[in-house]
């Protein structure tokens, strides 16, 4: 399903908005070129990997924001156009009057073989996931409902008759896998889990990641 204008849907009743960022709005060059520079000096980084519950392969600067072994993107163009898709997000609920604030965490490189444990977002209320270079590696979001993974054994004719690639059929799935292209943003409540599964296909894989906070 391609984006042709922006959407917000329930996925396992989590509202998500998918929408494309425009590439000719923002020096995508500029911010790409130190991300795939820091790759080639080294394609792990801050893997999580000491750590089993988070056990991943990967470049990420999540945790390594402050090694001068790496250059620092400069993210500025980018600040202006996420702040108005965030207000889009928003804007598409029923919510009180409320402020926010966003940050942008970190960047992922990833390659052929690489992949991210699954996990949460803490200390925020919402992500988001730009992805600024992309093939067709998707995100993977689990579903909450623990009984969604019976769908193929107690509920085998729900798993057989809803189609799963519809993320309006996602409450039927333990997993769903949204279609992103290169350009796309995902915004989505912070306690969603979600994981990169193994990546099978050749290329480089960049993603940039903020969270929002309600204040």
């Amino acid at each position: 399903m391609s984006i042709t204008r922006t959407s917000v849907k329930p996925l396992f009743g989590f509202p998500v908005y998918h929408s494309r960022i425009n590439k000719n709005k923002y020096d995508k060059k500029k911010i790409l070129k130190p991300i795939l520079d820091n790759f080639k000096k080294s394609e792990l980084r801050d893997t999580w990997s000491a750590d089993g519950f988070h056990n991943s392969k990967m470049h990420h600067s999540h945790s390594d924001n402050y090694n001068d072994e790496f250059e620092k993107p400069d993210y500025s163009s980018l600040i202006p156009i996420y702040k108005k898709e965030i207000e889009k997000y928003f804007k598409s609920m029923h919510t009180k009057p409320f402020k926010f604030e966003f940050k942008i965490v970190n960047y992922t490189c990833m390659t052929e073989g690489h992949y991210m444990a699954s996990h949460i977002h803490t200390n925020c209320d919402f992500s988001a996931v730009h992805y600024l270079k992309f093939k067709d590696e998707p995100t993977v979001f689990r579903n909450t409902n623990d009984y969604s993974k019976f769908s193929s054994t107690i509920y085998p004719k729900i798993g057989k008759t809803f189609l799963a690639d519809s993320m309006d059929n996602s409450w039927a799935f333990e997993y769903y896998k949204i279609n992103t292209k290169e350009d796309d943003l995902v915004i989505f409540p912070a306690m969603l889990e979600h994981a990169v599964p193994e990546i099978k296909s050749g290329g480089t894989r960049v993603t940039i990641v903020f969270n929002i906070r309600i204040v």
